[in-house]
């Protein structure tokens, strides 16, 4: 073999190689370029769903806090209300009769007040007619006939819930006749204020007929007709 034709082999082979190594650099760089490329897309792609995650999770107990402190401010307004609107004890309550600086008489009618105080620590309701009883000398029972409604000095407000905070005092008027019918010698007045077994004696020296009494619902001020 001639040496031209030697040396144009060995240049041959050496371009081939060089062609071979430059496309294993290129191939090697894009393949660099494109792992970088995925990682980039999913790490991007894996913090926003995290972030979007985070997001949802803080919303809804966000959410859940909300709904939970409505619930609870909500039981605290029921407690709260029940405990308002609980009716008052026989216990917690004295009766007693206050003229509240009223004179009723007239016609051969006479009059006062009941007055009943919460000596109770909490607020409470009351609502509806005392109970009466008369006693005699010697608190002897006397027959007792208490009509419940408007007086003769004052109109019945009716049936209806007061709310007595500690200290604080609801009134009825309680009147009766002096004809001389059937008289009866009271000495004391029986106040139940709930119409329970549970009552104050009071002094009560009156003369009125027939043992019988008028008087109006509890109402939260002295009621009288102007």
């Amino acid at each position: 073999m001639s040496h031209h034709i030697l040396n144009r082999r060995i240049r041959k082979a050496g371009a081939a190689a060089l062609i071979a190594a430059a496309s294993a650099v290129a191939l090697t760089a894009c393949g660099s370029n494109d792992s970088s490329s995925d990682a980039k897309g999913n790490s991007s792609s894996h913090a926003s769903s995290s972030a979007k995650s985070s997001q949802s999770d803080a919303s809804i107990h966000s959410q859940a806090g909300d709904k939970t402190g409505k619930q609870a401010t909500a039981l605290g307004s029921g407690a709260n209300k029940a405990q308002a609107t609980s009716e008052c004890q026989p216990g917690t309550l004295r009766g007693t009769l206050d003229s509240a600086g009223t004179s009723q008489a007239g016609m051969n009618h006479r009059g006062t007040f009941l007055k009943v105080t919460n000596t109770g620590d909490e607020t409470c309701v009351i609502s509806g007619y005392a109970g009466v009883a008369l006693e005699g000398a010697g608190h002897t029972a006397i027959k007792t006939t208490a009509r419940h409604g408007s007086t003769y000095f004052a109109t019945d407000p009716g049936t209806h819930p007061i709310t007595l905070a500690p200290g604080k005092s609801a009134w009825a008027d309680l009147v009766w006749t002096t004809t001389g019918a059937g008289t009866a010698h009271a000495k004391y007045l029986q106040i139940s204020p709930t119409g329970s077994n549970s009552h104050s004696t009071v002094a009560f020296n009156q003369d009125l007929d027939n043992g019988t009494l008028s008087l109006t619902a509890w109402s939260a001020k002295p009621p009288i007709n102007g």
